[in-house]
């Protein structure tokens, strides 16, 4: 992608299936996500802010049980300058298994995601910061399921102001896979990618904040 400007991405599952949760993989410090969510697949869309040309990689967690997908309603509106924080919430009897935001205008919003986990197992919420002059809003999506799964959550990493790290969490027991994942922190730490590896999840973030803040990687696992 060009510096300065947004993108939209996606990878598509190979039908019968569907995604239970997904991410979004980038280079450099100055690429933000503004948004991640189940859509055919797995969609994103990304800022970059940096001065050079960054890769825009969407990864989708693909499988053929069956989902079902719930929005907040109504979207969350966030005025310039603020975060805010919107949650979708699962039918009765069935489990968050990933999720995300849903974007808006292809590659316009400068909402950077600084929170997108599972609040509760039937719920996914997700915090983002506003940095254009408009007022924007949030729409959050929890993709669900029936069958059980497990979370666990990385130790904090802590970063200083301007700085960039990573946070990793593996499933909480052996032979579990991903099925969706995220982080949460201060909404001044903000995610420059989000993804699954084949036992856990990873998020790498900028502390655009004025003084030390700790965010966290969280995971969502079931036994294949």
């Amino acid at each position: 992608m060009a510096p300065h400007s947004g993108i939209d991405v996606n990878v598509p599952c190979q039908s019968p299936e569907q995604s239970s949760g997904g991410g979004v993989r980038t280079t450099g410090g100055g690429v933000l996500i503004t948004a991640s969510w189940s859509l055919a697949g797995w969609d994103a869309e990304v800022c970059n802010e940096s001065n050079s040309p960054q890769t825009v990689t969407p990864v989708a967690i693909c499988t053929p049980q069956r989902h079902t997908r719930r929005s907040s309603i109504p979207s969350v509106r966030v005025p310039a300058g603020q975060s805010g924080l919107a949650r979708a919430f699962c039918p009765a009897g069935t489990v968050s298994t990933g999720g995300g935001n849903i974007g808006g205008p292809r590659g316009a919003s400068r909402l950077y995601v600084s929170q997108s986990s599972d609040p509760g197992s039937g719920e996914w919420g997700v915090q983002a910061f506003h940095h254009s002059a408009f007022e924007q809003t949030i729409a959050t999506q929890a993709v669900c399921t029936d069958t059980p799964h497990s979370a666990r959550s990385s130790l904090g990493t802590t970063l200083g102001h301007g700085f960039t790290g990573t946070a990793h969490v593996e499933c909480p027991d052996a032979g579990e896979v991903p099925t969706g994942g995220g982080g949460l922190g201060n909404p001044d730490v903000q995610f420059n990618e989000s993804y699954p590896t084949s036992t856990g999840w990873t998020v790498r973030a900028t502390n655009k904040g004025g003084r030390p803040f700790t965010y966290f990687a969280r995971v969502i696992c079931t036994r294949p």
